[in-house]
């Protein structure tokens, strides 16, 4: 299925030209569904497609939405042309807590490459840390002859909250409530300024596969800034979560706050496009693309610090190859020498469009991660055909686990029915083996893993403005020094060769047959000569030196030529996150459009659910409305004997 921003341009009204994006969609029955979400967006751009919407209870559907953590059990149930918005045990990069531990472990692994959260507690049980912790900066900052700096020496954050939400800031062990978890983290008070105001960056992930792992950098984000100027001293008390919180929810609460609802500039009010802020900084005359080098860097290793427990996880509960995908919200903090530090990282980031920005950069995002998801076209017919024996086929295999499963015995109606060539599918897709019956539905992990290259060579000209960060050309010598071992099937290894390696040496066959004496090929000698006066895990540990002392190489002219000739064509591909994404002279929606009754597809459940909900709501709005008339009369009251005062 190929998803695209455009569709939602139509579906409000005009029924014609979305027909062109709505008809493969209702000719297959395709379908989602919705669980612990109510984004309006996933909603829209699904309907926008022609997929109809099911109750949460319905397992046979093609999209499953989650917005909250999904437990293992339903995992084992997703088929194989079933495509869900989570891995399993993701929550380890998701929690504070857990992500946090996660890289201190991989840091006590592998060293100063995994340098880029600060120093942390986790309360109750590091309490006894965390106090030694208070004392001693204080007998740094009395010894320097300074004062502890305002708001505080520590932030203090809830271990799974968001959107800002119970954050304060600490300077002793009396000002920690004893009820936790907390997370207890050193507040970076050297951030980078724009315009005198502090900011964030939200960087948007997608992962498609965690073993092996293939990561994407969507080229385009937000900036994030505060709506006060940054200020460390005690004057600002009255407003400092204004100051030093750059929260979206919190500061839109501001009276300073300025939104940006013009679009004529991408750089206007309080947030800020991620290409407005790079080109902000490179106006200032730094190197911005290096930083978003290092930017990537942190996300790979972020990824990687997890990689072995979502693994794990994912063997014993995925069945199929490809049925998952995730989105994250990396929170990237910038410090005067443009380090970025990492702060936390959002399970289903928001995806509200409440700012013709927010419409135009997440109907894209979520068209292009659709995409990358690669949604099977299977008629509805089929996928009830095979359903029941794709089943038994399961059940058989979970009561014996090491072995192959019973050969899948296929209906004769089922067979039938997928002889058929629905529309829309190649008849190659639909194999004789299946529907003869000669084998399982169920591959065993080397048809995983061909499956896996496969769907990765396909999202490549399906990723849309996303950028791949892992694997791509050096990833594999530059991270294989600090990466856990997985096992023997060394899945990472065996993808980068065949994505990767096989795809150079046809590149370089190709060019050598047009041109002997082509540039590339004295670019592939020069590197050879480069390497050869140092190894592999050298240039490695020079590289994570390079990602992680930011004032020793501050530019890419700066970097060793041993490093620079392995970034280069990354620090080029960076060059997208600077584009701006607006075009003059054009007008933005300020918010998604009303989907039109005749396009908003529901099965009759899902159509029963809305509908008491609406009810529902109804009777809220009017009980909130009685209460509010009940004590007008006392409010009136109270403000007429305060006038005779």
């Amino acid at each position: 299925m190929l998803f695209s921003s455009d569709a939602l341009v139509h579906i409000a009204s005009d029924s014609k030209a979305s027909e062109k994006y709505t008809w493969l969609g209702e000719r297959l029955r395709l379908t989602f569904k919705m669980m612990r979400s109510d984004s309006r967006l996933i909603r829209t751009m699904c309907h926008s497609h022609g997929l109809m919407q099911c109750s949460s209870k319905n397992p046979q559907v093609n999209v499953i939405w989650m917005g909250a953590p999904v437990k293992s059990v339903k995992m084992r149930e997703l088929m194989p042309w079933q495509r869900l918005n989570q891995f399993p045990r993701s929550t380890e990069l998701t929690k504070k807590d857990r992500l946090y531990e996660n890289i201190e472990r991989s840091k006590s692994i592998f060293g100063e490459a995994y340098d880029f959260i600060p120093e942390f507690y986790v309360t109750p049980r590091e309490n006894q840390k965390m106090e030694i912790a208070f004392d001693r900066v204080l007998k740094e900052v009395t010894a320097a002859g300074g004062e502890l700096c305002f708001p505080g020496e520590f932030i203090v954050k809830p271990t799974n909250s968001r959107q800002g939400k119970g954050i304060f800031f600490a300077n002793s062990m009396a000002d920690i409530p004893a009820e936790g978890p907390l997370l207890v983290s050193r507040y970076l008070k050297d951030p980078y300024l724009v315009n005198n105001h502090k900011f964030d960056l939200r960087i948007y992930v997608a992962v498609t596969s965690f073993y092996p792992l293939v990561a994407y950098v969507y080229s385009e984000g937000l900036a994030r800034l505060a709506s006060r100027p940054y200020d460390t001293s005690a004057s600002s008390a009255d407003s400092n979560e204004y100051v030093h919180l750059t929260n979206y929810s919190i500061n839109k609460n501001s009276t300073s706050f300025v939104r940006n609802e013009s679009m004529s500039s991408e750089d206007l009010g309080h947030k800020w496009t991620l290409g407005a802020l790079l080109r902000y900084v490179e106006n200032e005359g730094k190197d911005a693309k290096l930083l978003m080098l290092r930017i990537e860097d942190l996300i790979v290793k972020s990824l990687l610090s997890i990689q072995n427990s979502v693994a794990t996880a994912s063997r014993t509960t995925l069945r199929f190859a490809c049925t998952n995908f995730e989105l994250f919200g990396f929170d990237v903090l910038v410090d005067q020498a443009l380090k970025p530090w990492l702060l936390e990282v959002n399970l289903s980031p928001s995806l509200a469009c409440d700012a013709p920005l927010d419409s135009l950069l997440k109907t894209r995002l979520i068209a292009d991660l659709l995409n990358l998801a690669c949604v099977p076209l299977l008629d509805k017919k089929i996928i009830d055909s095979v359903t029941p024996a794709l089943r038994k086929s399961m059940n058989a295999s979970q009561d014996s686990e090491t072995s192959d499963p019973d050969e899948l015995e296929l209906d004769p109606k089922c067979a039938k029915t997928l002889k058929r060539r629905p529309v829309g599918l190649k008849r190659s897709v639909l194999t004789k083996k299946i529907v003869s019956g000669n084998t399982s539905l169920i591959p065993n992990t080397e048809k995983k893993f061909d499956q896996i290259v496969r769907k990765v060579e396909l999202e490549e000209g399906r990723r849309g403005d996303f950028i791949r960060v892992f694997p791509r050309n050096g990833t594999w010598g530059m991270y294989s020094p600090v990466m856990e071992d997985l096992g023997s099937d060394d899945f990472d290894e065996r993808l980068f060769a065949e994505v990767i390696t096989k795809k150079n040496m046809k590149n370089s066959s190709e060019q050598i047959a047009t041109s002997s004496s082509s540039s590339s090929s004295s670019h592939s000698t020069f590197s050879s000569s480069a390497f050869s006066s140092m190894r592999i895990e050298e240039v490695s540990d020079l590289f994570h030196d390079v990602m992680m002392e930011c004032s020793k190489y501050p530019s890419l002219a700066d970097v060793p030529i041993e490093v620079r000739e392995i970034i280069s064509p990354w620090y080029e591909e960076a060059s997208e996150y600077t584009k701006k994404i607006t075009q003059d002279g054009e007008t933005y929606a300020s918010k998604l459009p009303t989907i039109r009754s005749t396009a908003r597809l529901r099965t009759k459940s899902c159509a029963e659910f809305y509908e008491v909900r609406k009810v529902q709501m109804a009777k809220k709005k009017e009980a909130e409305a009685a209460a509010a008339k009940e004590n007008e009369p006392v409010v009136l009251q109270a403000v007429a004997a305060k006038r005779v005062v």
